[in-house]
């Protein structure tokens, strides 16, 4: 999939897009990016995050408080802990207790590679993407869907930046077809699942994040 920038902020109607996006990027790229990764990717999120609470000023109080503890527990935590505790949680060498894929949370299973992965692949398709240089992940690989669907607000800001409301508004409501098939389906229970298996504040706070920032538009 290719690599998305962010555009700049422009008119009122299109900013809040842009700031989503930035943030669903960010937490693609915590994921992509790996453990030992962690220090830039994290930064981003900081940043990301806090932008796209200020475009919400006062809406969630609570999102400031969120904001802090990110800052906080990155800051007050060994780099190498921290990666460790990734790796522990998402990688392995054993089999890691928190799976970054959405069939393994939809399905008794708990297999990869289900009837939501398929369908996730035809949402890429849909759009004439391809997983360049991820093939060793499946398709419904938390990072990948994230990025997709900050893809999706992408396009609906070049649309409005085209004075193209209307089109602008079928890539919004792509956007929250997917968000309703896919990332409302099963992120809640891998922010469930994540929060009872790590041993690291900080992820309990990156969980937090996930769950207010992946949201409609």
């Amino acid at each position: 999939m290719t690599e998305l920038k962010c555009p700049p902020s422009g008119a009122a109607q299109d900013r809040g897009l842009v700031v989503c996006m930035e943030a669903l990027i960010a937490l693609s790229r915590v994921f992509s990016a790996g453990g030992e990764n962690l220090d830039k990717t994290l930064g981003s999120l900081s940043s990301a995050y806090g932008l796209w609470l200020d475009e919400r000023l006062g809406e969630h109080p609570e999102d400031r408080e969120i904001l802090h503890q990110l800052t906080k527990e990155q800051e007050g935590e060994e780099p190498k802990s921290l990666v460790y505790e990734f790796n522990r949680l998402f990688v392995g060498p054993q089999s890691p207790p928190v799976p970054l894929y959405e069939s393994v949370y939809r399905y008794s299973e708990n297999l990869v590679m289900q009837e939501s992965t398929l369908d996730v692949r035809q949402w890429y398709r849909s759009e004439g993407l391809s997983l360049a240089g991820r093939s060793n992940e499946p398709d419904d690989y938390i990072a990948t869907e994230l990025e997709f669907a900050a893809y999706l607000l992408s396009k609906a800001v070049e649309e409005y930046r085209k004075d193209q409301p209307q089109q602008a508004k079928i890539y919004k409501d792509k956007y929250n077809t997917f968000y309703r098939e896919h990332l409302a389906v099963w992120l809640p229970s891998f922010v469930e699942t994540l929060s009872a298996s790590t041993r690291e504040p900080l992820f309990i706070t990156l969980g937090k994040i996930i769950l207010r920032v992946v949201r409609p538009v």
